[in-house]
Parts: structure tokens; sequence; C-alpha cells
């Protein structure tokens, strides 16, 4: 056996492949160590190693026990956790697991023992990727134990009939004469179940009368195993007396026999009741954890954050349509799955992972294409997963969960807070924004934007003899005419009841069908804004027909400009405003006609005179 020291070197250069699955199926395990499942492991400890015995994973009620914590196991080897007395005794069964080969035995470690079951752990592939290993505290069974063999020595140089009961335990035993039918229990046996000895007669009917009416037949089966002369180990369950507790009890019982004739059957009992419960406990933690991935609507990925390629995909789970192993048969394509528009986000997300901090985490919004075509929302959550020799993350962890109904009810909770839902063109707030914004770029371009504030000429004479349902639809058919004689780049939006309100940029527009205007400068200016005006109002002229019966409506309209001359002093706010006032004085005027501001106007004709 080498020294720790030396030993403990050789193993932190230790190491499965570079870029084999075993390698990555080892990184995976170090983050089971975290998992609740394994933390709580009851009563015991849970351990996952390497091929250099370096434990990956740790966790269990029991590391508390010998005053050890999962921050004091985990990357770190046997030699390093535990003295020379410990470490030599699991090298060996330890290198056996790797190759495949499962043992059991009792560790001592300080004043505990330990049942250890040792066991390789293997992928899907069958290729052994590390050892495991489960440790139960049996200290108490073992002292037990001992004190047992300790009891029956005594026992046997005091009394030949108890040399005869080997496998008695000190909790309780019993002893049947065949010859008479007297069955005689120790003190310890009386204990276990609450009885009195003196209200006890003897008799294998009522010693019988104390097991599970569930069990009955597997005692009466053990004790004709012993009457056959073959030695019986059964389990089974009793309730017990004066706290009506159900108990679990582990027996063991043989026939004595002299010349070849039964005389007595001898047996011990342990209350094994905890060991039961922990067992079942086991049982029911494996089975929680299996639903709780299995109900879980979380995709787990680990992404290679160089190639962008997905290296693991949660087994048994579909994603976007596709089964596991056609998503991985992706490999470095899987990116091909990302919507165009937010590609980038995604490498950025990648190359900022590279410098992430263990704990940190990640998260972003994209798009990916299902199987149908579709294109679904997803939540991406990453950790650090694997790191190079310089330490930076080569591989992340992640989960990944569609969020396309919570996108698509933000949007709609967005669009209803910026776009009137009789119409759908957007409201006040929205105008003010994308006007804020249409007159800072005037400034920064000097150049000129026009504002059409436009109000319907006998809408209330609809509302007042047709019903509000045909003024609605007034107002719906008006939006659309509106919205069909702008173009792209333009803005038009409804700002009252029978008020809409259109914002021109000669500039920053596009012909009908799309593509850029060939020579904007043509059609800029007021002439230009004259010319939409004019449009506006032969669009409306056109009878609305609602119900069969034709409304004659006609609109007025409002201009305003923005300064030109790169002065900031106009805002947003002021150009609407002298739009209204344009548009009312075209009300007075006699309706169905445009107006433009004499703000503007006036303003225009200082600046002219300024610069003469």
């Amino acid at each position: 056996m080498v020294d720790a020291q030396r030993t403990t070197q050789e193993v932190q250069g230790s190491r499965f492949p570079e870029g084999s699955n075993a390698a990555h199926t080892a990184d995976i395990l170090r983050l089971a160590g975290s998992h609740p499942i394994v933390r709580g492991f009851p009563e015991g400890v849970i351990v996952v190693f390497d091929d250099a015995l370096r434990y990956l994973a740790a966790g269990g009620h029991g590391l508390s026990t010998v005053g050890l914590t999962q921050a004091m196991i985990e990357g770190k080897s046997i030699y390093e956790v535990f003295p020379r007395v410990v470490f030599a005794t699991l090298e060996q069964p330890y290198r056996n697991a790797l190759l495949g080969h499962e043992a059991t035995m009792d560790i001592p470690f300080g004043s505990r023992t330990f049942l250890h079951r040792i066991a390789p752990l293997t992928d899907d592939e069958g290729t052994i990727v590390a050892g495991i290993g489960y440790a139960l505290d049996v200290t108490q069974a073992r002292q037990s134990e001992a004190s047992l063999r300790q009891s029956e020595k005594s026992l046997r140089e005091e009394r030949q009939r108890l040399e005869d009961a080997e496998e008695i335990g000190h909790s309780g035993s019993w002893d049947w004469d065949m010859l008479t039918g007297v069955i005689s229990w120790s003190d310890g046996l009386f204990a276990l179940h609450g009885l009195d000895r003196t209200t006890f007669a003897g008799g294998y009917a009522e010693a019988a009368s104390r097991v599970h009416p569930e069990d009955r037949e597997t005692v009466d089966q053990a004790m004709e195993s012993c009457r056959q002369n073959v030695p019986a180990h059964f389990r089974y369950r009793t309730t017990r007396l004066n706290d009506g507790q159900v108990r679990w009890f582990d027996s063991r019982a043989r026939g004595v026999f002299v010349d070849g004739q039964l005389v007595r059957l001898i047996g011990a009992v342990a209350d094994v009741t905890e060991q039961v419960l922990a067992e079942a406990e086991v049982i029911e933690a494996n089975a929680f954890q299996q639903a709780v991935i299995a109900a879980s609507p979380d995709y787990t990925f680990i992404t290679d954050v160089t190639t962008g390629a997905m290296v693991y995909g949660s087994r048994d789970r579909n994603l976007l349509g596709r089964s596991t192993d056609e998503t991985a048969s992706l490999e470095d394509k899987v990116e091909v799955l990302v919507h165009p528009e937010d590609q980038d986000a995604l490498r950025a997300l990648n190359i900022e992972a590279r410098s992430l901090e263990d704990g940190m985490v990640l998260q972003i919004r994209y798009r990916l294409r299902h199987s149908d075509g579709t294109w679904h929302w997803f939540s991406r959550h990453v950790v650090p997963f694997r790191r190079d020799a310089s330490g930076a993350v080569v591989e992340v962890l992640g989960v990944l969960r569609d969020i396309t109904d919570v996108v698509l009810a933000e949007e709609q909770l967005s669009h209803g807070a910026l776009h009137d839902p009789l119409t759908g063109l957007p409201n006040r707030a929205l105008l003010l924004d994308r006007l804020g914004a249409a007159v800072a770029r005037s400034v920064r371009e000097r150049r000129e934007i026009a504002v059409l504030f436009c109000d319907l000429d006998g809408f209330k004479h609809v509302n007042d003899t047709a019903g509000h349902a045909a003024g609605d639809a007034v107002l719906v058919e008006a939006a659309s005419r509106l919205s069909a004689v702008l173009r792209q780049g333009d803005t038009v939006a409804r700002v009252g009841g029978d008020e809409f309100v259109v914002v021109i940029e000669p500039w920053n527009r596009a012909q009908v069908d799309g593509t850029p205007d060939p020579d904007p400068d043509t059609e800029r200016g007021r002439s230009f804004s004259l010319k939409v005006a004019d449009r506006v109002v032969e669009a409306i002229r056109a009878p609305f027909t609602v119900d069969g019966k034709d409304h004659a409506i006609t609109i007025s309209i409002g201009i305003a400009y923005s300064s030109s001359d790169g002065s900031a002093s106009m805002s947003a706010a002021d150009v609407l405003a002298e739009a209204d006032a344009a548009m009312y004085r075209a009300k007075h005027m006699g309706k169905n006609r445009t107006e433009v501001s004499a703000v503007s106007s006036n303003r225009d004709e200082e600046r002219d005179a300024a610069a003469r």
C-alpha cells in the first residue's frame, strides 16, 4: 500500500479520458450530491466515485453521524477523506467496482460501523462510468450481534441447552419443547411483544396469535421447515400489546434433534422495525425521484458553449416534437432551430457563460422551431457544468421550459395597454411614444414631419339614429380606410371617440408594396402631407354601409409640422396640440376640409424673416 500523500497526488492527476461518454456522464454525476433525494438519504450515506477514487457526489443524513459534510467529501479522494485504516479497506473494493464487481462489507469509522454496498455505475450503453456506494449505519445492530454472540458463549458455558442456539439474539429468544408442547420465551421476547410473563400460557396457538394475520402462513411454514431439519430465516409483523404498535421481527429458527428425533425448536428474534421503515423510505424516495423527473415540465440538457452542440438531453422527453435521439442527432446543428432574431443573443449568452462563477445562473428567452414549423418561446437557465484546464466553462447544464403561453399572454397585455380595443390601432399612449421618436429624428435629421389630426363629420348622427353598434362598425371601417391609404413607416392612431391622428415622415417611408421609396425627397415636405390629406378625405367620402344602410361621413383634418431647423423646442405634445387646433378650425370653417396650423405657418414666417 502506498502512502496517502503520494496516492493523493496520483489521484489528482487521474480522470476519465477527455471527451469520452464516461467523462460526460461522470461530470453529470457531480451534480448528484445537490439533489434533495441524495442529501436526504434516510439514516445512511450515498457516494459516487470516479476512476481516481475521488468522490463526485455524496449525501445522506448518515454523514453528520460521523462528523462529515458533503463539502468535506465531494471532490476529494478516499485517501484525503479517511484515515489509513479506512481507505486501506475501501481501496480494492472500489477499484473492483470500476471493473464491474460488487461487494458488501462492514467499514468501521470512528465509533460507528457502516454496512457498505459497493457496485459499478453504468451509462445507457452499459459502460462503467463510476462506482456507487450505499452505506447504512449498523452500529447498533452490530453491537447487538456482538452482544448476542457473547451472551451465547456465556449461556453455553452455563447451560448446554443454549449451546444449540447460536443464532439467538439478546433481543428475544424462544424454546419449544416438542415433547411437552410448552414454549418458553425469554424476558427480552416478552418485552418485544409488550406481554406480561404471568399471562402467557406457553402454547404454540397463543404464541402464533401474536403474529399479524397476513404473516401467519409465513411463520407456520418456517416451523414446518424446522421440523424437517431445515433452518428457517423469516420476517413477520406483530402488534405490541402494551402500546398497539406494529413491529417487524426478524427471526431465525432451527430444530434440535437427538438420535434423529426432533426434541426442540429454538429461535432468536430481533426487532428490525427501524430497518424495515428505512428500506421503505429508500424505495419511496427512489419512486419519488423518478416521479418528479417524469412530471417536470423542464427539459434538462448539457451544451458545449463553444460549438453550441447539445451533448446531453433528458431521456424519454420530447423536445419540440422531436425525440431525445432525434435531437441528439442534430449535434452542432441544434442552433438551426433557433429563431434568426435570437441567434446573436444566444451566442452572446454562450460567450458570457465561459466566465461564469460556480453558483451563478444565466437566463434568456428565445424562440425555437417546432417540428411542425411553428415557433415556440422557451426560458433557458444555465449554470457552469464542466471547465477546461484554464478554468473556463466549456459545458453548461441547463433547463428549458416552454413559456409560449406566458409570452403570448404578456404580448396580449402589452398590446391591450397600447392599442385601441375596437380598431386595433395604436392608442394615445403609443402615439405619443412614436411621435416623440419621430420628433427626435426630425431634429437630428433637420427634416420636417407632418401630423394630421382627423375628426369624422357626421359620426354623432350615426350613433343617434342607428345605434352605437353601427357607430362602432363605422369606426372600424374608417380605421381600415385610413390604414389603406398610408404606407409602411407612417403611423395612424385612434385618440378619441371619432378622432384619428396620422404621423408622416416623408423621408422615412416605403412604397405601398413595402420596398424603399426610390427618391424620398420627391415627396417630402408640406405639399406631400397635403396630398396624403387629400387621399384621406377621398377614402372617407365613400358611403359607409352598415346592415344594408348607407351613412354619409366626411372628415375634417388639421395639419401641424415639426421644426426642420434642428430646434429641439418642439415636443410631441406641442405638435399634436397644434394639429388639434387646426382641425377645430377646419370644423368651424365648414367641415370636410383640411387646415394647416397657423402656429406652424407663423413659426416658418418668423424663421424665414430671421434668415433674411
